[in-house]
């Protein structure tokens, strides 16, 4: 995700840098003839990267287009935990606040709210990331909860169980 101005330059060099390449493979006739597999998959992860950053110019462009006295919508049929994040700093930025008038309304510091957004805020307390969306006036709104505990963490909660037993017996 593009996350600021010079981050979309980065990304848009990036792309130029991809299609340049791609240009380069398809003038390599040489390779394209002695390895052709190789050739091929080269040309194609070029162009799946290229499309990648394409969408993530897209979407910031979108974003800082989008005018902050109407609604933003962002659907997301599987929304997982470690996204909102993501979404808290799409949403500032579609809003036209900057970090440091999300710091002044949330009384964290503006090099909180940058770390934080740095980390998709993964660093940030459960407290800060609701402080942080309620300034934002973000709401859930259809949501569906669903929880699905893996086959690993049922195992490691059932030798957790089976050590408080063994605990207990002694």
């Amino acid at each position: 995700m593009i996350k600021n101005e010079h981050q979309l330059t980065v990304t848009k060099s990036w792309v130029e840098k991809f299609q340049q390449a791609i240009l380069n493979l398809h003038q390599n006739e040489e390779k394209k003839l002695n390895d052709g597999d190789d050739w091929q998959l080269q040309i194609d992860s070029y162009y799946a990267h290229v499309k990648n950053l394409q969408e993530e110019i897209v979407e910031y462009e979108s974003l800082k287009e989008h005018n902050p006295e109407k609604p933003l919508v962002l659907q997301n049929v599987n929304l997982g935990v470690d996204e909102i994040g993501e979404i808290l700093v799409k949403v500032r930025i579609a809003k036209k606040i900057t970090e440091e008038e999300l710091a002044e309304v949330t009384g964290l510091t503006e090099a909180e709210i940058r770390d934080y957004e740095k980390e998709d805020y993964q660093n940030a307390t459960f407290d800060n990331v609701i402080e942080v969306a309620e300034a934002l006036g973000i709401k859930l709104q259809h949501c569906i909860v669903m929880s699905e505990i893996s086959d690993f963490v049922s195992q490691e909660i059932e030798e957790v169980r089976l050590n408080k037993s063994m605990i207990a017996v002694f």
